[in-house]
């Protein structure tokens, strides 16, 4: 059950963010997406791992979408700092972050060429989503699609192998799984 809340929360807080640029309600927009966190930090056995994992995929989502950005790939709106991609994007790779040994935790149990696949084609199809949205500014060029492509097809299944990394396994849970403890392994 908790898988299904989490791909929930994460939805809801892609919305609340992707929205708040339009409607410049951004902070508001992270505090709803911060308070998603928490909550999902509260459900984990190790909020710490968690955590790490959260950081680590912010670090790469900023590495990531300000060189998109530098390159004119893509243009953020947003509130952001000293050039960097806008903070309510910040906000979404950690929530990415919180789905990774949840709601997305059966990619773990595949190969890394499912995770290259979905990050093939779910990866462009939510950056597009959002600028049609009003976020960003795309062109929808063939080679910015296939950029956002390429990058996702290595980014997701990176991230996932991470999160299987630092996942910790007890008796009872794994990171953050349902309420009985049926862990992915």
């Amino acid at each position: 059950m908790y898988r299904f809340v989490n791909a929930l929360g994460f939805q809801a807080g892609w919305w609340a963010c992707v929205a708040s640029v339009g409607f410049d309600r951004q902070a508001e927009a992270l505090a709803f997406c911060a308070a998603l966190v928490a909550a999902h930090l509260r459900h984990c056995a190790s909020p710490a791992k968690e955590m790490q994992l959260a950081v680590l995929a912010m670090a790469v989502g900023i590495a990531v979408d300000s060189t998109l950005q530098y390159f004119s790939v893509i243009r953020f709106l947003g509130l952001s700092v000293a050039g960097l991609s806008p903070l309510w994007l910040w906000m979404l790779w950690v929530l990415f972050a919180t789905t990774l040994n949840s709601s997305l935790g059966f990619l773990q149990t595949f190969s890394w060429k499912v995770s290259a696949a979905m990050g093939l084609i779910f990866g462009p199809v939510s950056y597009i989503a959002g600028a049609k949205l009003g976020a960003a500014d795309f062109d929808y060029s063939t080679a910015h699609i296939l950029s956002l492509a390429v990058i996702w097809m290595v980014v997701l299944p990176a991230l996932v192998r991470v999160a299987r990394q630092m996942q910790v396994r007890t008796d009872q849970a794994t990171s953050c799984d349902d309420e009985n403890g049926a862990g992915v392994n």
